[in-house]
């Protein structure tokens, strides 16, 4: 059998050292299958997928220097990539047929015009020039890589920097729960989620009794300390993650209580029971038809009642419904 590889002719060789000689590479096919007189688009379909395989991180490149080279073998062109001085070639591609077998002459002003638009007089200096690129690149990589960390980093300090102030604006300083402006917001976001989802929601309104006379007798300081001691009693006998513990000013309290009010009364007993029994507390559950005015309103009203009957109780919309129904009844 011939063989077919001592008909072979070298068109173009170049070595395949940075990312920079694929593209050169490239360039010179193009215009070799420019000289031989074959349409630029017919061979450009095959170059991407021969590129694609060539990474200067790959297998070829760990077994030592790689070049690339175009061949004309009979009258087909190949595409061929070899590693140091192997005699087959680690892979090879067909890239296109001639027409017609180009003479030797041919053949010959093709070869030494690749040549020396494609070689340099100095390897050396293009090898030194290639590792350049790479250093670049390499060095490139990194800064971006850094800068990126040090955005991410800084995006996150300030993320962390506005929910603190956002805390900072809602909290009570004094007893460390939502202020006023956050029982606003909460309540309202509250009623409309509810009504929305179909879910359960009590309103408690919180009233210190004779808090007037704990300053009055024991001073500001003495008040500051019942003040944080019913805080913390609000916050034992509800959820954290769930429910909502307000400071409404003063000694004025309020608990936004995702629960129906049955449950919220017994919450609220406990809370009365740990205060030793001198804290008024109305309870209003939300129903379809209310707003948050018409919510505040109800539970006002029943923290009135429990006021009315002598302070120290807990009172709920229902009973005060049922108290105005029986007096009705009577009269």
């Amino acid at each position: 059998m011939t063989d077919t590889r001592a008909e072979s002719v070298v068109l173009l060789k170049i070595p395949l050292l940075a990312e920079p000689d694929k593209q050169r590479f490239a360039q010179f096919v193009m215009q070799a299958l420019d000289m031989f007189g074959i349409s630029q688009f017919q061979g450009a379909a095959r170059l991407p997928g021969f590129l694609s395989q060539l990474e200067t991180g790959n297998e070829y490149a760990d077994s030592g220097h790689m070049r690339m080279q175009l061949c004309l073998r009979i009258n087909r062109l190949f595409l061929e990539v070899y590693s140091s001085e192997q005699e087959q070639p680690h892979y090879s591609e067909s890239l296109i047929n001639l027409k017609d077998l180009p003479s030797p002459e041919q053949i010959t002003i093709i070869t030494e015009t690749l040549r020396a638009k494609s070689e340099v007089s100095d390897p050396e200096l293009l090898r030194l020039h290639n590792e350049h690129i790479k250093r670049e690149m390499a060095l490139a990589q990194q800064r971006a890589k850094a800068e990126l960390a040090e955005l991410e980093e800084k995006l996150d300090k300030k993320r962390s920097q506005l929910q603190e102030s956002i805390r900072a604006a809602e909290i009570d300083s004094l007893t460390q729960i939502y202020n006023r402006g956050a029982y606003d917001r909460r309540l309202e976001e509250a009623v409309k989620y509810c009504q929305r989802q179909g879910g359960l929601l009590s309103l408690i309104l919180l009233d210190l009794d004779y808090f007037k006379e704990v300053n009055d007798t024991l001073g500001h300081q003495a008040g500051d300390e019942v003040l944080k001691k019913m805080a913390g009693f609000m916050q034992q006998y509800t959820r954290k993650d769930v429910d909502h513990v307000c400071r409404m000013g003063g000694d004025e309290f309020a608990i936004i209580f995702f629960t129906e009010a049955v449950i919220a009364r017994r919450s609220a007993q406990k809370i009365l029971a740990a205060m030793e029994g001198k804290v008024s507390i109305g309870i209003a559950q939300l129903t379809a038809e209310d707003s948050v005015k018409s919510l505040i309103a109800r539970a006002d009203q029943a923290l009135y009642a429990a006021k009315e009957r002598g302070r120290g109780q807990v009172v709920t919309d229902s009973e005060l419904d049922n108290t105005l129904q029986s007096r009705s009844g009577a009269g």
